[in-house]
């Protein structure tokens, strides 16, 4: 297998994807989730700002969009949330970093003022499960920092 990836690289992602489609335990608790998830990180090592945005139907992933853009983006930073996007989570890469190492979880992240979510915090509450379990699995895949 090839070197593993760094985290928040379009590398990353794809094997992130992957890992959602194929993991098992993801599958049964995410059933029948079929909305859609931006994550934001800004100010990744490589002097970036990248969202990727999770296309889910049935709990799998079905499209990805990824946006990179030189950090700080003020297009990305300043975008207001589409109306087809049930949450966005938008946090610097350390805070990613400290979550995906399990330093800091879901109800931290979510009091933390580095964390920002935008969207129906009740639809975020009824799915946390699927965060947990998305959170679960991106810290399984094999990765740099």
């Amino acid at each position: 297998m090839s070197d593993p990836p760094r985290y928040w690289t379009p590398a990353f992602v794809e094997r992130f994807v992957e890992a959602l489609n194929s993991d098992g335990e993801f599958q049964d608790t995410a059933g029948s989730f079929s909305k859609t998830v931006e994550l934001r990180c800004l100010d990744t090592p490589d002097d970036e700002d990248v969202s990727a945005t999770y296309a889910f139907e049935d709990g799998a992933v079905v499209d990805v969009d990824l946006w990179i853009d030189d950090a700080p983006s003020d297009e990305m930073r300043d975008e207001p949330v589409d109306d087809a996007i049930m949450a966005r989570a938008t946090a610097p890469y350390d805070v990613w970093v400290q979550m995906d190492k399990g330093e800091m979880g879901a109800t931290e992240a979510i009091a933390s003022p580095d964390y920002q979510i935008d969207g129906s915090m009740m639809q975020v509450m009824s799915n946390m499960g699927v965060f947990r379990g998305m959170m679960s699995v991106a810290a399984s895949v094999e990765k740099t920092y």
